[in-house]
């Protein structure tokens, strides 16, 4: 299996924000299906937010481009219950597994994005892991 991870921020509720980051490694913003692989078998996905603002929302990867050969999907991936002050409302969340089948292209490119739907609870710290075999 081969794993390739990207994270990033999003700030708005109803805004696709690609996510192009790897904690500071210099990397290109998409993703490189590995040339021995012809499908993504999962995703690990950790979203957090910074409870900023009360309020409902729930959270959404985008994975698209050429190295998909289907079309775009768009996953959901979880939510949040914000009541309270920032302060008291600290948590860890694990990151979850999300089993999938997708035919890949090798060598070809997917982007991924987050999206936050429902009530804005703040700024989103979002990581995804495609996994591919």
């Amino acid at each position: 299996m081969e794993y390739r991870t990207r994270e990033g921020q999003v700030t708005a509720v109803d805004t696709e924000t690609a996510i192009t980051g790897l904690y500071g490694v210099s990397t290109a913003s998409a993703v490189q299906v590995p040339a021995n692989v012809s499908r993504i078998v999962g995703m690990m996905v950790s979203f957090q937010t910074d409870s900023a603002a009360n309020g409902v929302g729930t959270f959404a990867v985008k994975i698209s481009g050429d190295g998909l050969s289907g079309v775009q999907q768009i996953i959901c991936c979880g939510g949040v219950g914000v009541d309270g002050t920032p302060a008291s409302n600290g948590q860890t969340g694990a990151a979850q597994q999300i089993p999938l089948d997708l035919t890949t292209v090798a060598s070809n490119q997917i982007s991924i994005s987050a999206f936050m739907g429902g009530s804005d609870t703040g700024t989103i710290e979002c990581a995804v892991t495609l996994i591919f075999q």
